[in-house]
């Protein structure tokens, strides 16, 4: 049981912080050139996430279940603070706070809520729960359809705005 729990907590460590240092990425190319402290946060960020990426992979599968929580536990800290920076992008975008910014909304909103998944799923595998509930594999699903509906928007708004 403690090597499924290492493993698995490695498994979405290793896939979540890479993806939370593209979207560090893609935030940082969005924000104008004189958005200097949006861009400073963001490449922290970046830096935080690759560093936790490179640090995932010193782990092992026999890794002490004890030290991957304490990891688990960092790793959600980090998560926590991507969430609320990426909320305060889209406040200030939604307040029109943030002009001239190619960070579209939907897409600010869309990578908030991956980071609040990857925090969430952290504090369920620190709590023991391995494998999602009956309830909560359906709410996955729901989730990562949605999800995958917002990659393909942004993808055909990319391609063709005119299209639908």
């Amino acid at each position: 049981m403690a090597n499924a729990f290492v493993e698995r907590s490695l498994d979405e460590i290793r896939f979540w912080s890479r993806i939370m240092k593209e979207h560090s990425f893609f935030l940082r190319l969005g924000f104008r050139s004189e958005d200097t402290q949006l861009i400073e946060e963001a490449n922290h960020f970046y830096h935080l996430f690759e560093e936790i990426e490179q640090r995932s992979h010193s782990f092992t599968n026999q890794t002490d279940p004890e030290q991957m929580k304490r990891f688990n536990s960092e790793v959600q800290q980090a998560a926590t603070g991507i969430f609320a920076f990426k909320r305060k992008v889209l406040g200030l975008i939604l307040t029109c706070q943030l002009p001239g910014s190619n960070n579209f909304p939907l897409l600010v909103d869309h990578i908030s809520r991956e980071a609040n998944y990857f925090r969430k799923r952290l504090i369920e595998l620190n709590e023991g729960k391995l494998k999602p509930l009956a309830d909560a594999i359906i709410k996955e699903n729901v989730f990562f359809l949605r999800i995958m509906a917002d990659h393909a928007k942004f993808i055909g708004h990319l391609l063709d705005p005119s299209e639908r």
